[in-house]
């Protein structure tokens, strides 16, 4: 995938997310209303993870919302794990550390995408792997989506 295709789907991906904490917020916001002796809370922890397959320009997206602690919106079918691994990184998904597993020599690129915010500050991930099982063992299954 080239750098143009993959700051496209990224800049996709954004967009997606980004209505999605609106509406989030939009509800925090109306809540807030009605307790104005409170602080404002942090933004919570949550990502939008998405898995691209192909090696076309731009392929189908596949994406995930998940809420850390797992929560209403999560639809991240393993939700408990990604969290408690992202959490291990506080959020960042290009420092989880690779498990040792024994991946078939199948080029069947996948591209990994996230976008979101943790701690308060936002997070983006982009990074191409010759297949799925070597993208999961590098992401702590963040992006495995098979339950």
């Amino acid at each position: 995938m080239t750098t143009s295709a993959r700051t496209t789907a990224v800049k996709a991906l954004c967009a997606t997310a980004a209505a999605g904490a609106l509406l989030i917020g939009a509800a925090g916001a109306a809540a807030a209303d009605h307790a104005p002796d409170r602080a404002p809370a942090l933004p919570g922890n949550w990502m939008f993870v998405g898995v691209m397959q192909g090696d076309a320009e731009l392929g189908d997206l596949d994406g995930r919302l998940l809420n850390c602690p797992p929560g209403p919106g999560t639809t991240h079918p393993d939700a408990d794990a990604a969290c408690r691994t992202l959490d291990r990184v506080d959020g960042e998904i290009a420092d989880i550390r690779p498990r040792e597993i024994a991946c078939p020599m199948i080029y069947k690129p996948v591209t990994a995408v996230a976008y979101g915010m943790w701690d308060g500050t936002r997070r983006t991930y982009s990074k191409t792997f010759a297949n799925d099982c070597a993208m999961n063992a590098s992401t702590g299954g963040v992006f495995d989506f098979a339950g």
